[in-house]
């Protein structure tokens, strides 16, 4: 009995201990794997000292976030967006199920400079989109939204609450 174990316990060993090939294939693709990392991560420096953001940019920042301001009132919930250089016309509001605000919409970034022997003009497309969860429950109706200024001006109103009151119940 006890040979019976000693030799399943040495083809047991044998079976799940990797070989010295299994190991050297190991070693040769952790170096791979740190070579393709080393490559990747020079690239990305490169992409950012090639294209830094500095402001100048022909978007001006346009990439980041839209900036909103959200606050409550007794009856109404209250969003102001700041959309600087878009085109009412070109600006989307959406509200789902009462609670989800998505505010999207796309603009057109055009830019000339000229100089004595040259004349440069850029144009530049994209759409954005800002999905807000609203700290109330709002109602479907009644939402009244104006454009002034490059601000977003957003009125919903709130569902009423339910009363606090208490109820007897009577057991049948």
């Amino acid at each position: 009995m006890l040979l019976t174990i000693f030799a399943a316990c040495v083809v047991y060993a044998d079976a799940t201990l990797p070989n010295d090939n299994e190991y050297k294939e190991l070693d040769e693709l952790k170096v791979k794997i740190r070579r393709m990392k080393k490559e990747a991560d020079g690239f990305i420096k490169e992409l950012v000292a090639a294209y830094p953001d500095d402001g100048k940019s022909l978007s001006g920042g346009w990439a980041q976030d839209v900036k909103v301001d959200v606050s409550e009132t007794e009856k109404d919930v209250i969003v102001k967006a700041d959309l600087p250089g878009m085109d009412k016309d070109k600006i989307e509001i959406t509200l789902d199920q009462g609670k989800m605000l998505k505010i999207a919409g796309s603009r057109e970034i055009v830019t000339n400079q000229t100089g004595k022997g040259f004349v440069r003009q850029e144009r530049m497309q994209g759409n954005f989109s800002r999905i807000l969860e609203l700290p109330a429950e709002c109602r479907n109706d009644g939402i009244k939204a104006s454009y002034n200024s490059g601000v977003l001006d957003i009125i919903i109103p709130k569902k009423p609450k339910a009363k606090d009151e208490t109820v007897k119940i009577k057991i049948n």
